[in-house]
């Protein structure tokens, strides 16, 4: 009965607007030899039972199997024979965690338990997965816990789609990512890529290059926990604890706390996390399972300096950063800060209401809040100055202080979110075909907000939400339109930089059929529609586009073919489209405080379109795998910034959403994996890759005059032309260790290819020793990570809004010179180490 009530509970949900979906994806497989030597292919499930073949169309993305944190019955067996020990490690993976036994229709890349184990307890989810095919990350730290960016097949994050536990988590209205803030590494079970194109009920409307989805371990059936605690150079501290109460009934739960903090390698600021997370299973019969998930976190970190490539060839790693100037300088580091809370709620459930017909569904709620800080210098002039004084909005506005001259305010451009959702997905076997048709809802309202308040006494930051403390004009003050002249009544709201509301509703329908014609062919067909609805409502004073709207509708068919050769072999081929709707920062204008012009403009553009399609073959053996996959793609109408003439103001710049046009992508990438041979396990990775621009890039000349930059033909930024990775892995049960090693080829900066920064490897290690248990301790373990084994201080590639159109000026396809603009990287931190001390108990 408590089945049935909570089940139709659940359906009842989606009539509710304020709710919304997450993602389908993956069922993993457990894929382990029983010795030393290599391991038949028949004995791919180890003993603990998960499957960790990942599904295509009809998996849940919690149906990821249990990796067990605590000692007990669910964890038990000998070192290596396939069961999990205390932190969730077989030692039997494939590739030592970096393959698994793929079975879905199109390429997918996965890191298990047994990778991310042994990778700093501190990394992000970029880093877990950068020795994947395709991923080419950039990051300015070595533990993770700052930003960072990734591109997959040429697709900068913000084209891509990521997902915890099925909740979608980019930026709601940019699709930017932020890795570092979401889950600790010890409660990541896996993590898969997905490197073409969304699943079919994948819960995003910009990921058109692809996606990634995390997945929780889920609580340990035998009452225990982990703690560890990290220290290393730049005065690194993190601690760990998670408590699992074991099975209680029906139920098993477990909760977790950690801090990390260190110093700026380069001297300029520090990082301070501090993350919350829970997780909660209710066992209601078997193929009937409610879960609720609760993930917490809180950061407050300087940012690391977007280096030009001038700043590189000079030495220079610190930008435009500087230590002094605390109270006087915009550049003072103490102002370049990266504040963020944010909280993800979700509760991913499943439900068989008979063998044929099964009901999965994740509600969730996703809420964030922060800023990037940042200052400006405020003039003020004397009440009805006839030139000079700050602005708001459309507005200039003398009289802001009590005389001539310009003070330091705290200026941050807050982000305030909050997106409830929910997804539905009935599925339905009949005969051989598995029929699944579901329905996703999201209503997602985002705040953007740029408060004006003083720095303290001392110069520094009072409140880094700076949501206390705001000013307003002073009632004296005296405004005029920065664009007519006219006098007007000042506005007695709060002083802002911006002031812009965005809501995006997202319906989306989707159906499919999976066809298991026999043992061998399996036929996927499916299809889903978009819809879009995203209104922005600019409250900055005297702006003439305050509301700006867009509806997009799209239909979006996918087909795939996955074909058994026999026990070792198979191929597969398949065919998706894809779609981004227009960014929230192509629909509001942004004011300067400091000069009578804009920082951000209004451009509406057409929604990007993609047509993916992809041929691949798999070896799975009793010695190894092998993965390796063609893959072509076109888009349509592609979403870029550029800095274009602002036509009110002369002599000014603003950035704006622009259409480039066409754009070509193919190449080829793989992946193979050894099984255990005598304790050693093996993996490699490459990709190469061609991109190209079909069309002229519109932008304009010094002149104001309308011109194209030469782009046709040329390769898309932050797009290498090959990726290799190779790593080893060493496991006994006692002695630990692995080297990785990550190549990238030379990228460009730029559209135009005017700026390129060249190739370079990186080599990552680790060592440790895993003792035998000990009273209360299970499987107490040092461990020792070791970055950038070369020391060497490399562009690793660009910042995730760093490409730029041309660096230098050129000239147009009309004969006109366009303004160049640098692109902005991030460099490598030298080498660094952490120690770990963790166990189980």
């Amino acid at each position: 009965m408590k089945l049935k009530t909570l089940a139709i509970a659940l359906l009842a949900s989606t009539a509710l607007p304020a709710f919304a979906v997450a993602q389908t994806a993956a069922q993993p497989t457990a894929d382990a030899a029983a010795s030393a030597s290599p391991a038949p292919a028949a004995n791919a499930v180890a003993a603990h039972g998960d499957s960790r073949a990942m599904g295509g169309l009809t998996a849940s993305p919690t149906d990821f199997g249990t990796v067990h944190a605590g000692a007990g019955a669910d964890a038990s067996g000998a070192p290596g024979d396939g069961a999990p020990n205390a932190f969730g490690v077989t030692r039997t993976d494939i590739g030592g965690g970096y393959m698994i036994e793929e079975d879905a229709t199109k390429s997918r890349s996965t890191a298990t338990r047994d990778a991310i184990d042994k990778l700093s307890p501190s990394a992000n989810p970029y880093q877990i997965i950068s020795a994947l095919p395709g991923a080419n990350v950039s990051n300015p730290d070595n533990l993770g816990v700052n930003n960072g960016n990734i591109r997959l097949r040429g697709f900068n994050s913000d084209h891509l789609g990521l997902t915890i536990e099925g909740v979608p988590i980019n930026d709601s209205g940019s699709y930017a990512l932020y890795p570092q803030e979401y889950i600790d590494a010890e409660n990541m079970g896996s993590i898969s890529i997905a490197q073409g194109s969304p699943d079919l009920d994948s819960p995003h409307i910009g990921a058109i290059g692809g996606v990634m989805n995390l997945y929780m371990i889920d609580p340990s059936k035998t009452a225990g926990g982990v703690a560890s605690v990290s220290a290393g150079t730049n005065y690194t501290f993190r601690e760990f604890a998670r408590v699992d109460t074991g099975q209680v009934g029906d139920t098993r739960a477990f909760l977790s706390v950690s801090h990390v903090g260190d110093a700026h390698w380069n001297g300029l600021g520090r990082d301070d996390r501090y993350n919350v997370e829970f997780k909660n299973v209710w066992d209601l019969s078997p193929g009937n399972t409610v879960r609720l998930s609760i993930l917490y976190n809180d950061a407050d970190s300087n940012t690391y300096p977007s280096l030009y490539l001038s700043d590189y060839k000079s030495g220079n790693y610190a930008g435009n950063y500087t230590k002094g100037g605390q109270g006087t300088s915009s550049n003072w580091y103490g102002y370049k800060i990266n504040p963020f809370r944010n909280l993800i709620v979700s509760a991913p459930s499943n439900f068989t209401f008979t063998p044929e017909l099964t009901y999965d569904v994740i509600p969730y709620f996703w809420y964030g809040y922060g800023n990037g800080g940042g200052v400006s210098s405020l003039a003020s002039v004397p009440a009805g100055a006839a030139s000079g004084g700050s602005y708001f909005g459309n507005l200039r506005v003398t009289g802001l202080g009590s005389g001539s001259g310009s003070t330091l305010y705290y200026t941050p451009s807050n982000t305030e979110t909050f997106r409830p959702g929910i997804i539905n997905k009935l599925g339905y076997t009949l005969n051989d075909h598995k029929l699944t048709i579901g329905y996703w809802v999201e209503d997602a309202l985002q705040i953007q907000t740029g408060p004006v308040s003083p720095l303290t006494s001392n110069g520094t930051i009072g409140n880094v939400y700076g949501d206390t403390n705001v000013i307003s004009l002073p009632s004296t003050a005296v405004c005029y339109v920065t664009t007519t002249k006219a006098k007007v009544a000042c506005p007695t709201s709060l002083y802002e930089k911006r002031n812009a509301y965005t809501h995006t509703l997202t319906n989306d329908i989707f159906a499919g059929d999976v066809w298991s014609v026999n043992d061998k062919l399996t036929l996927e067909l499916g299809a889903k529609e978009a819809f879009v609805n995203r209104s922005v409502v600019n409250e900055t004073p005297y702006d003439p586009t305050p509301r700006v709207s867009v509806n997009d509708a799209v239909f979006l068919p996918q087909a795939a073919i996955r074909y058994k050769i026999d026990d070792n072999n198979q191929v597969f081929a398949s065919v998706n489209t894809t779609f981004r709707s227009t960014p929230n920062y192509g629909m509001y204008n942004i004011y300067s405080l400091t000069s009578a012009s804009l920082t951000q403009g209004v451009n509406v553009v057409k929604p990007e379109r993609g047509y993916s399609f992809e041929i691949g073959h798999r070896y799975q053996g009793e010695a190894f795998t092998t993965s390796v996959s063609g893959f072509l793609a076109r888009i349509l109408d592609m979403q870029q910034s550029a800095s274009v003439p602002d036509p009110d103001h002369a002599n000014q710049y603003v950035s704006e959403l622009n259409d480039i046009g066409r754009v070509l992508v193919y190449g080829v990438d793989g992946e193979v994996g050894t099984r255990r041979w005598n304790d050693f396990r093996a993996y490699g990775s490459f990709e190469l890759l061609h991109t190209e621009m079909q069309d002229n890039v519109p932008g304009y000349t010094t002149a104001y005059k309308l011109d194209y930059a030469p782009t046709k033909g040329k390769q898309l930024p932050g797009s290498p032309n090959y990726l290799f990775g190779l790593g080893v892995d060493y496991d006994n049960g006692h002695v630990i260790g692995n080297l990785l090693y990550k190549v990238t080829g030379a990228q460009y900066g730029t559209f135009v290819n005017d700026e390129r920064i060249p190739a370079y490897g990186t080599l990552n290690g680790m060592i440790g020793y895993r003792f035998s248990d000990y009273g209360f301790a299970k499987a107490p373990t040092i461990q020792l990570n070791l970055f950038n084994l070369f020391d060497k201080h490399v562009l690793t590639g660009l910042t995730s809004t760093g490409a730029t159109i041309n660096g230098a000026a050129v000239t147009g396809v009309k004969g006109g010179t366009m303004k160049g603009n640098s692109g902005q990287y991030y460099v490598s931190q030298g080498f660094s180490a952490l120690l770990s001390l963790k166990t189980a108990f």
